[in-house]
């Protein structure tokens, strides 16, 4: 059987196969076609089967990341949706919360908040109340049913969102509504609160269940058209789409949740990264996958990725289980700009895909990231993409000289290693977010780079970390399309408790447990996938009474827990977050969380180095380090022998990216492939 990988970036679509009965590994890079993000993909499939001469009928498996979701949220350009709520709650979307954390800035004064997610006009309220122990106050009536139902068929509109007080510990009112709505407008994308979002905050309920209508037409129209366009074309293997927790998950069940797909992309390569950590027995590494428009960060601790249930996303929160990751306008294709004080900048503005750096020859003027590399020699004009896409070193010159060079005053040169050293600011600011402002220490990490900018930059961020490991996986530009065919299947679900711990029994909570199981195999079930072959991960958000946010506390043994044992880890966990704990406060168990894992069985080739013997370099290379150039040897990455050894200064060349690496600076090749740069102490 033949696999399948695709991850849709802002510049390039990026695509890998594996032979599963030989082993090979094919990958392309094709343009990314944002008003048709369908015909990118197809593109995709189609150069790397033309690469890889596979029958389309032997292909098994596609696994898809795609950043659909989070576009139609930063671009404004969600379904026209309409908000159905609890008759007092009508503008919970523009109160939001009084301390105000969705703020760009907590000091500016003159903070601008974003217009509201669903204009006033398209908000209808029912005279309805359910307590927060789930027993109802005030009864919804069918009249009130059928007058707001037809209300709301009248709007034009594509989605509609139903979020109830206190609808997440009893959705009846809510299940009401959404059948009347299917019953009379089937045309319409109807999100609930109770299936997208079951938990207390009713802000960050709200806003989570609107993003989910608001973008659910269209996701659910990419993901239907996509899978039926590569049926089309003769492929008939399953087809698979990253979420944001790092799992692949089923058409179906996507389709109805796209709020899920909010970090697709950027969570296929974090993925990646920790199952390399696994094999490699690295226990904690940093990611860093620096892309064409955008530098995402991530932790990998005991091989798994940190996760949040809470994401800021333009502003707007959502609550959904996400890789934590933390990302800046810093990517290749980011612009550099000057300020009228003289400041230089980088981003958040991108040349993305079209028209791209102004090296690419597609008629960019402006100078960015992929500029300056080229210009300081981390780039190779000749080599660049396998020699399939050269570049015009010239077009960058004329770029970086007219916006940046001449303005400051200084030669081309030293203006395009003011806009590396910017870069490399920003993206090592983002890592210590991270680390250092969490309370871990960098210098315990290793760091994995990746995205095709990532290896350019690898070893100055390292050095500014003061991080002596530097791992480059095989297939570093690919990397986030390789972590679609690695992945497991993974499917989150949750349950709301909200109940002191000491006031929990361990009857209880192990019927919580079995109860959420029980719920979640059915939901499966309803998808068609078989649960019987399955992992279960438990865990516990809590928070100490009167705190607005929980901590998440992992459920090592479902069969043996009690209350106790979620207080006392808990109180570790908050003692590592705050370094403090609150004795003789009670702790309060807020929601209880289950991801099933469906492993994904199929065997991770491994890609071993060339001939055998000594590294021979290919030729030599002019690079700009530090304030000299200087001539240094590049080696091919495919010719270099497992187990040697490479002294810096050096260049290692690949298809999908480039890796510069100083004196003092020692590179290695390991029986699987990967390269693994170490400072000399």
């Amino acid at each position: 059987m033949k696999r399948i990988g695709i991850d849709v970036g802002g510049t390039f679509t990026d695509v890998v196969l594996i032979d599963d009965e030989s082993g090979d590994v094919w990958s392309a890079k094709v343009p990314t076609t944002p008003a048709e993000p369908v015909r990118g993909t197809l593109n995709g499939i189609a150069r790397i089967l033309e690469l890889s001469g596979a029958e389309r009928s032997s292909v098994g498996r596609i696994g898809h990341g795609t950043t659909i979701a989070t576009n139609l949220i930063v671009e404004g350009k969600g379904a026209r949706t309409a908000l159905l709520t609890t008759k007092g709650f009508k503008d919970i979307l523009e109160i939001r919360r009084v301390s105000r954390h969705d703020r760009a800035d907590l000091y500016d004064l003159f903070f601008d908040s974003p217009a509201p997610l669903v204009p006033r006009r398209l908000r209808r309220e029912v005279a309805e109340r359910i307590r927060f122990d789930g027993s109802v106050l005030h009864p919804l009536s069918d009249e009130e049913v059928e007058a707001v139902v037809d209300s709301i068929a009248t709007e034009d509109i594509e989605a509609v969102a139903v979020c109830l007080i206190h609808g997440y510990i009893n959705a009846d009112h809510e299940d009401r509504l959404v059948q009347a709505l299917s019953k009379k407008a089937p045309h319409l994308f109807v999100s609930a609160s109770s299936r997208v979002n079951p938990e207390m905050y009713e802000y960050e309920r709200t806003s989570t269940t609107v993003m989910n209508a608001m973008i659910g037409p269209r996701c659910k129209h990419y993901v239907e058209s996509f899978k039926s366009e590569v049926e089309a074309s003769g492929v008939t293997g399953e087809v698979l789409f990253m979420q944001s927790n790092g799992g692949l998950a089923a058409p179906a069940l996507v389709a109805e949740r796209p709020v899920t797909l909010l970090q697709s992309g950027p969570a296929g390569g974090v993925t990646a990264a920790a199952k390399l950590c696994e094999r490699l027995g690295i226990a904690n590494a940093i990611t860093g996958d620096m892309g064409g428009t955008s530098f995402d960060v991530s932790l990998i601790r005991e091989t798994h990725p940190q996760v949040r249930t809470n994401t800021m996303l333009n502003s707007f929160t959502v609550r959904t289980p996400t890789i934590d990751i933390e990302s800046i306008g810093a990517g290749g294709g980011s612009i550099a700009w000057i300020d009228e004080g003289g400041g230089v900048h980088i981003g958040p503005e991108s040349a993305a895909a079209d028209p791209g750096p102004a090296c690419y020859g597609r008629g960019g003027q402006r100078p960015t990231v992929t500029d300056c590399n080229l210009i300081l020699g981390y780039l190779d004009p000749q080599s660049f993409m396998g020699s399939e896409f050269p570049l015009d070193t010239d077009a960058a010159y004329r770029a970086v000289e007219k916006h940046l060079a001449l303005p400051l005053g200084i030669s081309v040169i030293e203006a395009a290693r003011v806009v590396r050293s910017v870069a490399n600011a920003l993206m090592a600011q983002a890592m210590r977010l991270l680390t250092v402002e969490r309370g871990f220490d960098p210098r315990d990490f290793a760091y994995i780079c990746f995205g095709g900018a990532g290896p350019v930059h690898a070893i100055d961020l390292a050095a500014e970390l003061d991080i002596d490991h530097v791992v480059v996986p095989n297939l570093p530009g690919l990397l986030s399309a390789y972590g679609m065919l690695i992945a497991d299947q993974a499917y989150d679900f949750q349950t709301p408790v909200t109940v002191n711990l000491d006031e929990l029994s361990e009857t209880q909570l192990h019927k919580t447990l079995a109860n959420l199981e029980q719920q979640a195999t059915a939901s499966l079930a309803k998808a068609g996938l078989d649960a019987s072959h399955v992992a279960l991960r438990y865990s516990a958000d809590c928070r100490y009474a009167g705190q607005a946010e929980t901590l998440a506390v992992e459920i090592t043994n479902q069969d043996d827990v009690h209350p106790d044992m979620l207080a006392s880890g808990f109180e570790a966990e908050h003692r590592r977050h705050w370094h403090f704990i609150q004795e003789g406060t009670p702790v309060t168990l807020v929601n209880v969380r289950l991801q099933i894992t469906v492993p994904n069985l199929l065997r991770v080739p491994t890609m071993p180095g060339g001939r055998p013997g000594k590294p021979i370099p290919s030729r030599q290379r002019t690079v700009v380090l530090g304030d000299k150039k200087v001539e240094i040897p590049a080696y091919r990455r495919d010719e270099l022998p497992v187990g040697c050894l490479v002294a810096g200064p050096a260049v290692m060349e690949e298809k999908s990216s480039s890796l510069v690496f100083p004196e003092g600076w020692n590179a290695e090749m390991d029986s699987e492939g990967n390269v693994h740069v170490k400072r000399e102490r």
